[in-house]
């Protein structure tokens, strides 16, 4: 789901708790490493996005926040942010030319530059989250 969460309201909140959980405690971010990323520069995406980005030259950058139960992919533009709630069991992470996430039709494409590098840690914790998600719900 993309939509803009530039002032967030109460029902807002309950769509994201509802499809990628709620945000990790202190705790959870200090000891357990349980973060966000960098911001890392976004080099393609699929048409859905182009309602709320308007055809400019910028450079565009995005974040993800790990959540309990998927992702929150976010977008400033223009003094708004867009997010992008990709739950773990709707997440496909491509990894080649590109850092690319997808779900269903919509796609994110991050360049691999210095930002990647520096987001290669968090990547692979992403990873790591989403295999652990999925285990929880596998059929033996």
């Amino acid at each position: 789901m993309i939509f803009n969460t530039t002032h967030l309201n109460t029902e807002k909140k309950e769509i994201i708790h509802k499809l990628v959980g709620r945000s990790f405690s202190i705790w959870e971010i200090l000891f357990l490493k349980k973060k966000g990323s960098h911001r890392m520069i976004i080099e393609d995406f699929s048409q859905n996005f182009n309602k709320y980005f308007k055809i400019n030259n910028d450079l565009l950058y995005g974040s993800i926040e790990i959540r309990e139960k998927g992702i929150i992919i976010r977008i400033s533009i223009n003094r708004e942010t867009i997010s992008w709630l990709i739950p773990y069991y709707k997440l496909t992470i491509y990894n080649s030319k590109n850092f690319n996430i997808y779900s269903n039709e919509d796609f994110i494409k991050f360049k691999k530059d210095k930002y990647y590098i520096m987001n290669k840690k968090f990547v692979r914790s992403l990873i790591n989250e989403k295999a652990f998600y999925s285990k929880k719900f596998s059929v033996n």
